[in-house]
């Protein structure tokens, strides 16, 4: 897979971060070279382009500085918990978009009795899967923080919180009030190990959160993900 926070998702995105900050740096190089075979000096117009090639490189650096020393889970912690979850999809290559409430078509003499209830014109559409989240890093204003697992089921959100993480209890905060703010109705796990979390997957007793909630939440944690 290379799709966002999919199995292996830091290890690749170091990787192209690294690639792409070599070919930068290359780029400005050779613009600046040029410049000073052509004209032997450095007062020119291509030392000008050359020092704008830091400002992509630079980006590439915030990326490999906010991936840190972090690490991405193994496989064989992932396939654990594809087991457990059963149907699943990743949210890296989930489109939520295509599960968005339509319209309903009606006949006319229909159409009075649903102006005076909007939410009985659209149907939702559910998102037939749970929903993994693997590899995931996200960012607050004060902290760069990352989760191994987030599973989203039908009616609970289990988080397993990365050991690199320095504070934890300001990642359960963070994460509680932001899903909170877009679905009161889903539960909220946070487990600490594999064990718990395969656990409470297979042995999940639940009651399915609005289909809507349920969407926006997803919709809510894939843009929180660097």
């Amino acid at each position: 897979m290379t799709s966002k926070n999919t199995p292996g998702y830091i290890r690749r995105y170091r990787r192209i971060n690294l690639i792409w900050l070599a070919v930068w740096v290359v780029i400005g190089i050779a613009i600046f070279i040029t410049g000073i075979m052509l004209w032997t000096t450095r007062a020119n117009i291509l030392t000008v382009m050359a020092v704008l090639m830091v400002l992509p490189g630079a980006k590439r650096i915030v990326a490999l500085v906010a991936a840190g020393k972090k690490r991405s889970v193994s496989l064989e912690r992932c396939k654990l918990v594809e087991e457990a979850v059963g149907s699943y999809i990743y949210g890296g290559v989930l489109d939520t978009h295509e599960y968005e409430a339509e319209e309903l078509d009606e006949d006319e003499e229909d159409k009075d009795d649903a102006e005076t209830e909007d939410e009985s014109r659209f149907s939702e559409k559910p998102i037939p899967w749970s929903v993994i989240f693997t590899d995931y890093i996200f960012t607050s204003t004060e902290k760069i923080m990352m989760l191994d697992f987030l599973v989203v089921t039908f009616g609970t959100v289990f988080i397993l919180p990365s050991s690199s993480n320095q504070d934890q209890e300001y990642v359960k905060k963070y994460l509680t009030e932001g899903i909170k703010k877009w679905s009161p109705e889903l539960d909220i796990r946070f487990v600490w190990d594999d064990k718990k979390l395969v656990d409470g997957l297979k042995n999940l007793n639940e009651k399915a959160a609005p289909l809507r909630d349920r969407r926006e939440v997803i919709a809510y944690l894939q843009s929180l993900a660097m």
